[in-house]
This record gives structure tokens, C-alpha cells and sequence, in this order.
């Protein structure tokens, strides 16, 4: 019975110290950190500036920032230059529905939500969409509800590239 007791090896008894973690660590992890809170700061500064500033030209009518966080289209508008949509943007930035009040040739005219009336010129590059489907000039009958996308023009009417009949 003697050779049970010994056949633990002695090395499995014997475990090393437990490893210390040097304090050039910890000045390393927590520079890093601080590191780390500092960027976030500043980013957030600077987009909280960025955003007041685009909010302000916005509310002053100052330039046109399409593309750039303000416009139209909403928060993020990727429309070209000089391309909006009809009717004036609502609170929360996205285009009123407008309703056809006549359809004259190329010509519609159109009702916003606010009762102003809008006059809408289509050429023949003009692409019309109902249901998401293609869909042309035909389909668009007094009383319909459509969104314009296209160009202002200097006398308030648009020059539509683009027509979705709802």
C-alpha cells in the first residue's frame, strides 16, 4: 500500500506563483481608454456643431445643402442639385402628397395639403411609377395623388423627371 501514496507525481502539487501584471499595463490600458473617451468626445462635439449649423441655414434659408444632410428628400437627400420634390417639405421633411386638380396635355395641375396650387410640366424623358410599376401620363386622372421629383422653375412651376401616381 506504501506505492499508492507515491504515485502522484510531484509536479502536479508543485503549481508556479500566479503571474503579477506589471503597472506599465494597467498605464497602458488606461491611456488607451482615456484615449478612446476623448475621440468619442470630440466627434460628438463635432457633429453636434455640424448639425446646429445645418439646422440654422435651414431655418434662415441659407444654402442649399442637398446631398449634405439637409434637404427635401429628408435627413439624407441624394438627389442632384436643383432636383426636389414637389410641394413644400412637411415637419419632418418629406414632400406632401399632391392631389391633380386638371390634366391638360403635358401640363398637370395640382393641389398641396396647404391649398397652394402647383403646376407640373412633363417632357417625354419623363418617368412615370403607380404600385411600383412603370406607368405613363395616361394613368394620371383628375383627383389622383401623385409626388413630383424634378426642377423648380423661376415661375414656382416644376419640370418633372419623375412622377409616382399613389
Amino acid at each position: 500500500m506504501d506505492d499508492v501514496v507515491d504515485a502522484v507525481p510531484t509536479w502536479l502539487s508543485q503549481y508556479p506563483p500566479p503571474r503579477r501584471h506589471s503597472p506599465k499595463r494597467w498605464v497602458l490600458v488606461g491611456g488607451a481608454t482615456l484615449a478612446l473617451l476623448l475621440a468619442l468626445g470630440v466627434g460628438a462635439l463635432v457633429g453636434s456643431q455640424i448639425a446646429t449649423s445645418q439646422a440654422a441655414a435651414a431655418t434662415t434659408g441659407g444654402s442649399n445643402l442637398s446631398g449634405a444632410g439637409q434637404g427635401p428628400g429628408g435627413p439624407l437627400s441624394f438627389q442632384a442639385p436643383g432636383n426636389t420634390l414637389a410641394g413644400t417639405p412637411g415637419p419632418s421633411g418629406k414632400c406632401e402628397m399632391l392631389t391633380v386638380t386638371a390634366v391638360s396635355g403635358s401640363t398637370i395641375t395640382a393641389k398641396a395639403a396647404d391649398g397652394s396650387t402647383v403646376t407640373v410640366h412633363t417632357t417625354a424623358a419623363t418617368r412615370y411609377t403607380q404600385n411600383g410599376q412603370s406607368a405613363t401620363l395616361a394613368a394620371i386622372k383628375v383627383g389622383s395623388r401623385i409626388s413630383v421629383m424634378g426642377t423648380h422653375n423661376s415661375d414656382g412651376s416644376i419640370t418633372a423627371s419623375s412622377i409616382d401616381i399613389a
